[in-house]
């Protein structure tokens, strides 16, 4: 009812106030509609480049490079309790989880010389402030061995061949604009990955994506993993395989130990007049194959008011010998936008998730390659869940366009998150809702931003969710450890991002 309401009310300010918008900023930047349906989901494209001029000598082409360079500071809190319901009488226990650290990047592309350059970007996150190990689980800091600890990784190391419509790139590299394969900046370091990747424009409003992943860092990682690996598989969540399959692919720990197994990749994406349509197929050897679909059509309601309507569909399968057993699953979602040109934007969006208890971990979805790209994929929730149903919408002010408050953006959104919860289910779990505050100030741009777009120089942004789990089940009808072995209660998440872009 509440979105019904906000929906009401941008009509009708649309209407009311028409003539005294114009669809540009304050900068005179024509407006663009955010995507407030996810955290970040990409626009397809080549990826932001530096508008490097071509050279004619080996001299200019390192003197006329470009650095790139972030500072952040960034940290995060969670406290959660969890109540055991496998004992004859549910035990509780707390948890609290935390990182804050200081880094970010810095990089170096040189000018390209025959259409050629170079480049590479290390990565860091140094403690600052209290980390205490017994507060690991956020991926803010490197984890490994259960222990909070700073990082300094090489994350970009590539050569980069250039022409007008064309784009070829080897070695490592960021990767924001492949849909399921994308940064996911959203702790403090992002995704980078290993491969070949090649992008074709030849053809007007077309866009052709090609590329061979081998290998991903994950955000809080220093070192590189196979495409198995990074996807996080454990052989507890398998189905189908064989206790001699699970010997020969996994550790005693459950995680996978077998051969790397690496990525192809292909998307295909056009645009006619207000619509746009994408194809993506990703291929894992002998793991699973994506196939994702995504589409969108924006019309005017009147000449400051945009609606837009989108859909997305994907299918995940097993290949070849099914390192992570059967795997057969699928997830759609419904999108309505509406965003007027004063800066106001709201949606409302649905998502449901196969539920097969035959396919992996029940038929969630694989998505630990990047963002996820369900629509309703929240601070903390993603929406990827096997038989997952979720039903969200949201507002997003940018009050410096309002004339309200300058040079700021903030949101709310609010979804609710239905799973299975009947006994026989094996794959059952807590329903659950999500609320979300995000603010935004960026010292130097006063509209035309969104939550995460990237701004030069000084920006902060402020993000809390409350997650309220339903703990509402009768202890002893899920008793058995085949179904729900503990109950999570309520918990807030609390994020903090400075960041000095340059």
């Amino acid at each position: 009812m509440f979105l019904k309401y906000i929906l009401l009310f941008i009509v009708f300010i649309s209407y009311s106030y028409a003539s005294d918008y114009k669809a540009v900023n304050s900068d005179s930047s024509q407006f663009k509609l955010p995507r407030l349906a996810g955290d970040s989901l990409p626009i397809a494209g080549f990826k932001r480049d530096q508008n490097l001029e071509e050279v004619n000598s080996i001299n200019d082409t390192f003197s006329k490079g470009k650095i790139k360079g972030l500072l952040r500071y960034s940290a995060q809190h969670r406290d959660t309790s969890y109540y055991s319901i496998n004992d004859s009488k549910p035990t509780a226990s707390n948890q609290k989880r935390q990182y804050s650290a200081i880094g970010g990047y810095l990089g170096y592309e040189t000018a390209p010389w025959f259409n050629t350059s170079i480049g590479a970007t290390f990565y860091t996150a140094q403690k600052a402030g209290n980390n205490p190990d017994e507060r690991v689980g956020l991926g803010g800091l490197n984890e490994d061995d259960d222990k909070s600890s700073s990082y300094t990784v090489l994350g970009e190391a590539f050569i980069k061949f250039k022409t007008d419509d064309q784009r070829i790139t080897f070695g490592r590299q960021e990767m924001p604009n492949y849909r399921f394969i994308s940064l996911s900046n959203i702790r403090f370091s992002p995704f980078t990955h290993e491969g070949t990747t090649y992008e074709n424009t030849m053809i007007d409003n077309l866009q052709i994506n090609l590329a061979y992943i081998t290998k991903q860092k994950d955000r809080n990682a220093e070192h590189f993993e196979d495409m198995v690996r990074s996807a996080r598989v454990k052989s507890s969540s398998a189905r189908g395989l064989s206790k001699v399959e699970i010997s020969q692919n996994y550790n005693g720990g459950g995680d996978y130990s077998g051969d790397n197994k690496g990525m192809a990749m292909l998307g295909v994406t056009y645009k006619i007049g207000n619509a746009n349509v994408e194809v993506w197929d990703y291929y894992v050897d002998d793991f699973v194959n994506t196939i994702y679909l995504y589409s969108d059509y924006s019309f005017s309601l009147s000449k400051d008011t945009t609606l837009t309507f989108a859909g997305q569909f994907a299918q995940q399968n097993a290949t070849g010998d099914k390192v992570a057993g059967d795997v057969n699953t699928w997830f759609y979602g419904l999108k309505t936008q509406i965003s007027h040109d004063s800066g106001i934007t709201a949606f409302l969006a649905y998502n449901e998730v196969k539920y097969d208890e035959g396919s992996y971990d029940g038929g969630t979805i694989f998505v630990r390659w990047g963002t996820p790209q369900m629509f309703n994929s929240f601070q903390v929730q993603d929406s990827e869940l096997g038989g997952e149903k979720s039903i969200g919408g949201g507002v997003q002010f940018e009050l410096g366009k309002l004339g309200l408050v300058p040079n700021t953006v903030i949101r709310f959104r609010y979804c609710d998150y239905n799973l299975p919860d009947n006994p026989s289910q094996l794959d059952i779990a807590q329903d659950r809702t999500e609320t979300t505050f995000d603010l935004r100030y960026a010292f130097g741009k006063n509209d035309g931003f969104g939550i995460f777009t990237q701004v030069d120089g000084l920006s902060i942004q402020f993000r809390v969710a409350y997650d309220d789990f339903k703990t509402n089940y009768d202890v002893n009808r899920y008793k058995n450890p085949k179904n729900i072995s503990d109950i999570t209660d309520d918990f807030w998440d609390t994020r903090i991002y400075v960041d000095y872009i340059f």
